[in-house]
């Protein structure tokens, strides 16, 4: 039977709609030379949010025998909301939008509200932790008008990307329509609008990992969630070299495992990974501040408890259990 029942994520398309919903600047002030700047983010003003690299500082600093550092700037948060009535109608419309593309007969909804039991199992980066902290004038009344037009489900405790793949899972007449790319690892059917072209996927297999034509690494089933695990994820914080002394990113993950064709083999090259990464044991400080004795082991389950989505309550495996029931030796 082809899965018709969309299981939706509404914390993407509500948070989008809450955020385009107002109009946003930052201002920039230098305290010493009371220079000032009125950019549209962070970025435009001193580039990568990572590297620190680029955008109008950089060009500032051309002309200057001591160049400006980032941090030795002042940042004001804007924030000009549009009318409210307008900001819910354009809600509701993007989510109508959605399940009309993905071509559903009926669908059930989930919406997220408060931490991720990932932030207390997290101890080497805080999960999530690198987001912003300023959100959407409208975040709340967005969210609390989806869950009433929507008859959602409220999410606590886990995410809703938890929720919509507990909830498709048990049901191969469901399919779980959002945009996160965490969906895509999980044994579930995915639909994602912003690739229409893949359709409605069954990513219950071991799948596949590929390079689009922007230059972004995709995939689906199991290689795509061991292709998260031994990669990075800004938006998420967690990253498989984050206390490694060797530089790697999602290619180094991608070219490692993109020719994998069995579950043991995908396995035993993310084994080889984290061995690589971390040849010996090492102390290092975790984001709570406490001193942690890690080594590849450690930083393997940590990465797969962080990237792999539940499949029921309660769904709690360590990497050791895979690994052993394919009979790998590590």
């Amino acid at each position: 039977m082809r899965p018709h029942v969309a299981v939706i994520d509404l914390d993407i398309p509500k948070y989008h709609a809450a955020a385009a919903g107002e109009k946003r600047s930052v201002i920039i002030t230098h305290p010493t030379t009371e220079d000032f700047f009125i950019c549209d983010n962070r970025t435009q003003f001193y580039g990568h949010w990572i590297k620190k690299e680029g955008g109008i500082l950089a060009e500032i600093n051309k002309s200057r025998d001591s160049p400006f550092s980032w941090d030795e700037f002042t940042y004001e948060d804007v924030q000009i909301p549009d009318n409210l009535d307008r900001v819910l109608h354009s809600a509701e419309k993007l989510v109508e939008g959605l399940i009309k593309q993905s071509g559903a007969k009926d669908y059930v909804a989930y919406i997220g509200e408060g931490e991720s039991f990932r932030v207390g199992l997290s101890t080497l980066k805080k999960y999530k932790g690198g987001r912003s902290a300023i959100k959407p004038v409208y975040i709340k009344e967005v969210s609390e008008y989806l869950e009433m037009v929507f008859n959602a489900n409220k999410v606590t405790g886990i995410e809703s990307d938890d929720a919509v793949v507990m909830d498709a899972y048990k049901d191969r007449r469901k399919f779980i329509l959002t945009a996160d790319k965490d969906a895509w690892g999980c044994p579930v059917n995915v639909y994602d609008p912003n690739q229409h072209h893949r359709g409605i996927v069954n990513c219950n297999k071991l799948g596949s990992l590929w390079v689009d034509d922007k230059g972004k690494v995709r995939g689906e089933g199991r290689l795509h969630l061991l292709w998260q695990v031994s990669s990075e994820d800004n938006v998420d914080n967690y990253a498989a070299n984050c206390f490694s002394d060797i530089r790697w990113g999602a290619k180094s993950a991608y070219n490692s495992l993109k020719d994998c064709t069995t579950d043991k083999e995908a396995f035993e090259v993310v084994v080889g990974i984290f061995k690589h990464l971390y040849p010996e044991p090492r102390i290092v400080t975790g984001w709570r501040g406490e001193e942690l004795e890690i080594d590849w082991l450690y930083v393997l389950n940590e990465m797969w408890t962080m990237a792999r989505m539940l499949r029921w309550e309660g769904d709690s495996v360590h990497i050791t259990e895979p690994l052993n029931n394919l009979g790998i030796k590590y």
